[in-house]
């Protein structure tokens, strides 16, 4: 178990970006590099002048909007409040040319296909060295003329083929687009056996049960939470672990642990779940791996 609190976190720059546009970073977790279950989570705020094409990637994402606004074109429009799903595989976007300024907090993290995730050094060193040999525009990179391999590909593929050596082939889509969830239109239903603590059920991703669900917690609620993903605190103040929890004060938790809060005040969270690693790369008798993990 970790906890991090977000205000406490400096902002970096674009660095290792591979797409167009300013984006102020503050990284509060990574997980094990060498793990197909490879993780990493902050609160990221654009400026406005972010551009991604349509694109898609070989690892999983949720999203949080906190403010402004995140338009995908035919693929919705995140506004305060809502959570988004990107499975691997799966195609979306683009975004901009015009995009609000805005306040995301992003998990991406290796998902059932065990394909696992880049850290951000592997991402600027690649970045590094592609800038030698082309450039990236608008968040495709493009060689130089006379450069062997394929003149115009997706910024992410190429960082991709660049540390890996060989090409990306992307997992099979569970789902034809990102799923985008509205939490007001959930009810707060009661934890069972617990007082003043409530849950929306948001949804359970794949066959092997990626979470993602809101709790509120009332004064005085004490709150067990267990199973493998980030809690971040929206609003609210309590205490955890000997630690006083605030808006933004993040957990990560692991296969098999468990952390407790106990709220001061009225407290909203939300838990973002990832594949339990050992679960995701157990082999179905048929030799395909599990396609998820909870």
């Amino acid at each position: 178990m970790k906890i991090v609190h977000g205000d406490e976190v400096p902002v970096v720059g674009n660095g290792e970006g591979v797409r167009s546009g300013n984006v102020g970073k503050q990284f509060l977790f990574f997980g094990d590099p060498a793990s197909p279950g490879n993780f990493k989570f902050g609160l990221f705020r654009q400026y406005g002048d972010f551009f991604s094409p349509r694109h898609r990637h070989n690892f999983c994402q949720f999203r949080v909007q906190i403010e402004g606004e995140c338009d995908f074109a035919h693929d919705g429009k995140m506004t305060p409040g809502v959570i988004g799903y990107f499975p691997e595989g799966t195609s979306y976007g683009p975004q901009g040319p015009d995009v609000a300024p805005s306040y995301v907090a992003t998990l991406q993290f290796g998902g059932p296909s065990g394909s696992g995730l880049l850290t951000t050094k592997q991402l600027a060193d690649a970045k590094s060295e592609l800038v030698k040999i082309g450039v990236f525009e608008k968040g495709v990179f493009r060689r130089n003329p006379g450069v062997p391999g394929k003149k115009n590909m997706d910024g992410f593929e190429a960082v991709w083929e660049q540390v890996n050596g060989r090409e990306l082939v992307y997992p099979p889509p569970q789902y034809n687009r990102p799923v985008l969830m509205d939490p007001k239109g959930y009810r707060w239903m009661p934890v069972e056996g617990v007082y003043g603590v409530e849950e929306k059920a948001l949804a359970t991703f794949t066959d092997c049960k990626i979470r993602c669900a809101s709790y509120r917690l009332l004064p005085d609620a004490d709150f067990k939470a267990e199973g493998r993903g980030i809690l971040l605190v929206l609003s609210g103040r309590g205490s955890i672990e000997g630690q006083t929890f605030r808006r933004f004060t993040s957990v990560y938790l692991d296969s098999g642990e468990t952390v407790r809060l106990k709220a001061s005040e009225g407290s909203e969270l939300v838990l973002l779940g990832m594949p339990d690693v050992a679960r995701m790369m157990k082999q179905q008798p048929t030799g395909v791996s599990c396609q998820a993990a909870e």
